[in-house]
């Protein structure tokens, strides 16, 4: 094997690791477009958080201050809606 056929291997096999990751970052832009929340972890996605002392009664969740959606962290990071 020639050091030339060396390298046009590694200039391929380089080439087609960045077209597939150019793809999924592509791919990973487009779903955050698409969906842009996720469900809130702390009230799973009800928006209502239950009293641990009374179980009848309840509040709106701080963390998405009811609405039982957060923005994901990809859409907060590149500023996405």
């Amino acid at each position: 094997m020639s050091i030339l056929t060396a390298l046009a291997t590694l200039a391929i096999c380089s080439t087609a690791v960045v077209v597939l990751a150019l793809t999924a970052v592509i791919a990973y832009r487009l779903n955050l477009k698409r969906h842009p929340f996720t469900d809130c972890r702390r009230c799973k996605g009800t928006g209502e958080r239950r009293s641990w002392v009374f179980a009848h009664s309840f509040g709106y969740c701080p963390d998405c201050q009811g609405s039982g959606h957060k923005i994901r962290a990809g859409a907060r990071l590149l500023n996405i809606r």
